[in-house]
């Protein structure tokens, strides 16, 4: 992208009109002609934005996202610039106001963005939406979540240092009037006022005590909807019936078994069996002996392996007895507490600790609208995995929560076998980082397919099937050697 003033008038007419280059909008050409011409624009925005309005100040609702333009509009205070500057793609949206104030923050080629204070007391102007565009200031609830969003990510004095600095904002901008709102706002996030009805979600939750991560909602709510119609060419079987007597037949065992190799508790088949059978706990490893032990009653006792949450209060206390019962050898894990410090698997965080009650409430209340069996069972595993409520123990919790709901609606429990490890895995990470509900989904149902296929009332059978499928191969070497988990 180049601007009018490298050759003449004329000469940029004519290469225009030759094809050689192409006019974006007053002003600005590109020699590119293939691109989007909106794609270009976004890749160059602050050099396109710092050259045709030079004084431009990032404000209002953009300045809230971070800088980022909202519904194709990106919002400034300027006074060189009175009217909107139109762009493929982009609208550059003006008004007049003040200058860089001495902290607003330094941005790219030059520019400036309004702080944190500036940024809540500019957002308390009220303003309405034109031309099917946004409001260019965040609604009262808007900005109510975007106090409490931020809170989350600045220190802990941070609450009482936007109330100090907001309200010299206020002076310096002469806006006196937004003094009380300012006060109002902070002091309800910080606790100290009451909120008002018709508070934003995240500020009502906090004042609740039930603050939710709004981040992983907003991907729960893509998974429900996902699960709410799967794509037929998933080919997730509509129902795959439980086994008569099931909890009688060898599978307990191997989904407990299985369930804790995956976490790393790796003993053989015959080790952890004569564990289970005996109830004896070798002196070498006890703690991992009561890790097989406690997943497999929970997995196996009649009415625990099939109970399902119909409130809130219900799932708190299923997950809670399960995580007691599968981590009772573990002591110095907590069992049945929820944890107390942030928990990450590599560089990826999992919900913060005061925000796992309120994010596995917000969670259920969308798990209860989902057609009983796999929708839920999907749904049930993500949440538990994605939340990570306590400081081990998360992933043998979860899948024992997704399997209650398809045993509550007498279908055919999920259990992933070791050479299938990797693929379950990496469809968890795809769901949390991408979005990737439909390799989540397919990954489930061919598990499940399995699952279901797999002779667990004959124990020698379920042996011979065992190896026919791969299903003892560790993952690692499965995918080096190009070995995958075959169906029975």
């Amino acid at each position: 992208m180049f601007f009018g003033d490298v050759a003449s008038a004329a000469m940029l007419s004519r290469a225009t009109k030759d094809g050689r280059i192409r006019r974006l909008a007053r002003g600005l050409y590109s020699a590119d002609l293939r691109a989007d011409p909106a794609e270009l624009v976004a890749r160059n925005r602050w050099p396109v934005l710092a050259r045709l309005v030079p004084d431009a100040l990032i404000a209002d609702r953009s300045a809230a996202e971070g800088g980022r333009p909202v519904g194709g509009a990106l919002t400034i205070v300027s006074s060189d610039r009175k009217e909107d500057l139109v762009l493929p793609g982009l609208v550059i949206a003006p008004r007049p106001g003040p200058g860089p104030l001495a902290d607003d923050l330094g941005w790219a080629e030059g520019l400036h963005l309004t702080s944190d204070a500036r940024t809540l007391v500019d957002n308390l102007a009220v303003s309405r939406g034109r031309g099917g565009r946004v409001a260019r200031t965040l609604s009262r609830s808007e900005l109510e979540d975007w106090v409490v969003r931020t809170s989350r990510r600045r220190p802990e004095s941070w609450l009482l240092l936007i109330r100090a600095r907001a309200l010299e904002v206020c002076h310096e901008l002469d806006v006196p009037e937004r003094r009380s709102l300012v006060e109002d706002v902070i002091g309800v996030a910080a606790g100290t006022r009451e909120a008002r009805s018709g508070a934003g979600r995240l500020l009502g939750a906090r004042a609740g005590g039930h603050e939710y991560d709004p981040d992983r909602v907003a991907r729960f709510d893509e998974l429900a909807s996902f699960l709410a119609a799967i794509p037929s060419n998933l080919d997730v079987p509509p129902a795959l019936p439980a086994l008569v007597d099931e909890p009688d037949t060898s599978l307990p065992f191997f989904e407990a078994y299985f369930s804790n190799f995956i976490e790393g508790t790796e003993f053989s088949v015959d080790e952890a069996e004569s564990i289970v059978t005996s109830g004896n706990v070798p002196d070498e490893r006890p703690e991992d002996a009561h890790d097989i032990l406690g997943t497999f009653e929970a997995v196996r006792d009649p009415r625990l392996r099939a109970a399902v949450p119909t409130t809130a209060d219900e799932q708190l206390a299923l997950l809670e007895r399960r995580h007691r019962l599968i981590m009772g050898g573990r002591p110095q894990k907590r069992p049945g507490q929820v944890k107390e410090k942030p928990n990450q698997a590599g560089s990826y965080v999992f919900v913060a600790p005061a925000l796992v009650e309120g994010t596995l409430i917000e969670g259920f209340r969308r798990l209860v609208d989902l057609p009983p069996g796999f929708a839920r069972a999907a749904f049930e595993l993500f949440l538990i995995s994605e939340v990570h409520p306590y400081d081990d123990g998360n992933g043998r919790v979860a899948r024992a929560a997704m399997c209650a709901e398809l045993t509550a609606a007498d279908q055919a429990r999920i259990v992933i076998p070791i050479v299938f490890r990797s693929e379950y895995q990496t469809a968890l990470r795809n769901l949390s980082r991408e979005g990737r509900c439909d390799l989540y989904v397919r990954t489930l149902a061919y598990a499940w397919r399995w699952t279901s296929g797999m002779p667990w009332p004959d124990r020698a059978a379920v042996d011979g099937y065992l190896v026919a499928t791969n299903a003892l191969v560790d993952s690692t070497d499965a995918e080096r050697s190009g070995v995958r988990l075959e169906l029975p």
